[in-house]
């Protein structure tokens, strides 16, 4: 039996065909581990949960893969703020990585209780440096990123088909018009591949570049690239992080690589089903506003 999917990249309708008959590898991004799961994480995965069990009833033999990111992710979602893990620690006067231990267990535990099926493989970002350093290092040598200051940027310039899976154009971004854009940077839509920790900075590594942690969008493209090849089948995620966080995946990984990423983009609309009564009959609309009168 055919399996049509609804593939972001194309922006079509197409048929489901992995890379290895009988096999495909799947990798979802996974939470930012600084606070309690929510209902829109529950949308997120049960949605992908239903892919996954999907593909393994059809007889296909799945790697599913979906990261912990317990550093690198910021207060913007983008270069600028304080890493979310270390803001929440400070505010909890916890360790950052006992803060990221303790909403881990509780993200897993929310998921075995929603019966989400558990990932074969939970990459920590915090544990593949090494991984994301090189990659760093393969884009500095093919020319796609430079240093600044103890960072480092991938140059958007650099790459043509940036954009390809957003839609968006570089030439049509408003420069600061979301946040304020870093004068070290060469264009303003360049993003970071590590970031200088600046002084007080707990979570930091050592780098070429000196010491720092990596930045959002290598995270991912490094732990999928370890654990499913170059060039996978599925990527899924949550339609908030198709810009940047997925077109930065996108970028990085095939200026560095020079073949295809993901193959598949799946993504879910995380806002809340709203409850809709008709008829006698009660439905879930993900875009109907609640009030008295439903």
């Amino acid at each position: 039996m055919a399996l049509f999917v609804y593939n972001s990249l194309t922006r079509r309708k197409e048929e489901f065909v992995p890379l290895e008959p009988g096999r495909v590898l799947m990798y979802v991004c996974g939470p930012t581990v600084y606070d309690y799961t929510h209902i829109g994480h529950a949308k997120l995965y049960v949605s992908m949960d239903v892919v996954l069990r999907y593909l393994r009833y059809l007889g296909y033999k799945v790697r599913y893969v979906q990261n912990i990111t317990d550093v690198g992710h910021l207060t913007d979602d983008a270069d600028a703020g304080e890493d979310k893990i270390e803001k929440r620690a400070a505010q909890e006067r916890v360790e950052p990585m006992e803060l990221a231990e303790t909403y881990t267990r509780e993200y897993f535990w929310a998921m075995d209780a929603l019966n989400v099926t558990r990932p074969d493989i939970s990459p920590r970002a915090s544990g593949h440096v090494i991984e994301q350093i090189e990659m760093v290092k393969a884009l500095l040598a093919k020319g796609h990123a430079y240093e600044a200051n103890g960072s480092v940027y991938f140059d958007v310039t650099s790459y043509p088909a940036y954009g390809k899976l957003s839609g968006r154009k570089v030439e049509e971004q408003e420069a600061g018009a979301r946040v304020e854009v870093l004068p070290e940077k060469r264009h303003p839509a360049d993003f970071a591949l590590w970031k200088r920790a600046e002084p007080g900075h707990i979570l930091r590594w050592p780098s070429p570049w000196g010491e720092g942690y990596p930045g959002w969008h290598v995270e991912c493209a490094a732990m999928a690239q370890k654990y499913l090849g170059k060039t996978f089948d599925i990527h899924g995620g949550g339609l908030e992080n198709i810009f940047p966080h997925n077109e930065c995946e996108v970028a990085q990984s095939e200026a560095a690589h020079g073949v295809p990423f993901a193959r598949y983009w799946l993504h879910a609309h995380q806002e809340p089903l709203r409850p809709i009564r008709t008829g006698g009959y009660t439905f879930l609309h993900p875009h109907q506003p609640l009030s008295g009168h439903h």
